[in-house]
């Protein structure tokens, strides 16, 4: 039956087992932080294969560019292009 006398043994909550109740929630509470840890670091590194691997940017995807962000002029674009496709740009 149950008794009031703390240093009873039977009671588990009494005496000591506090601290074992308080070290089991710390426990499980650090456990689900790894695993909550451990799943953002594995998306993390799923997305990063996934960002090196995009294709680079080709020459012509380069000249593109450079021309749209006003680099270099029509002539000089128009000349690489044709450079870069295996023409000859003709005279100018």
């Amino acid at each position: 039956m149950w008794h009031n006398d703390w240093n009873y043994r039977s009671d588990h909550m009494s005496g000591g087992d506090w601290w074992w109740m308080g070290f089991m929630t710390l426990f499980w509470v650090a456990v689900l932080a790894l695993a909550v840890w451990m799943v953002i670091r594995l998306s993390r590194a799923i997305e990063s294969r996934h960002v090196s691997v995009d294709h680079r940017e080709t020459p012509r995807e380069t000249l593109d560019r450079r021309y749209a962000a006003g680099e270099i002029d029509s002539a000089t674009y128009t000349e690489m292009r044709a450079r870069l496709s295996g023409t000859d740009p003709g005279p100018l």
